[in-house]
C-alpha cells in the first residue's frame, strides 16, 4: 500500500513540475524519480518512468515492481503503476482592447 501511494504521489508532483510554465518532460520525469527514490529507496531504480509533453498537456507516468519477501512462493513482486495528466499552465494575454 505505501509504495502504490508513493507511485501515484511521485506522478502527481511529477507532472505538476512539467506543466509548469517553464517545465518540461524532463523535470517531470527527474521529480518523480527523486520521489520514487525517497519513498520505496533502491527499489526505485526498478521503476520505468515515462514523460510525454503534448504542447497542451504532459502526462508522467510510472511502471515496474516491488520484490515481495515471501521466500515460499518464489520471487513474487508487487505491480506498480500510476499515471498523471495535467494541462500545462500558460500566460493568456487578456484582449484588453475595446
Amino acid at each position: 500500500m505505501h509504495a502504490e501511494n508513493v507511485t501515484v504521489g511521485a506522478c502527481q508532483d511529477g507532472v505538476r513540475a512539467a506543466s509548469a510554465v517553464d517545465g518540461t518532460a524532463g523535470d517531470g520525469v527527474a521529480r518523480a524519480q527523486s520521489i520514487l527514490r525517497a519513498g520505496i529507496g533502491t527499489h526505485a531504480a526498478g521503476m520505468r518512468i515515462q514523460g510525454v509533453d503534448t504542447g497542451t498537456t504532459v502526462v508522467i507516468e510510472a511502471q515496474g515492481g516491488l520484490p515481495m519477501i515471501l521466500p515460499w512462493l518464489g520471487n513474487p513482486t508487487l505491480p506498480l503503476h500510476a499515471r498523471a495528466m495535467m494541462e500545462k499552465e500558460r500566460f493568456r494575454a487578456s484582449n484588453t482592447s475595446r
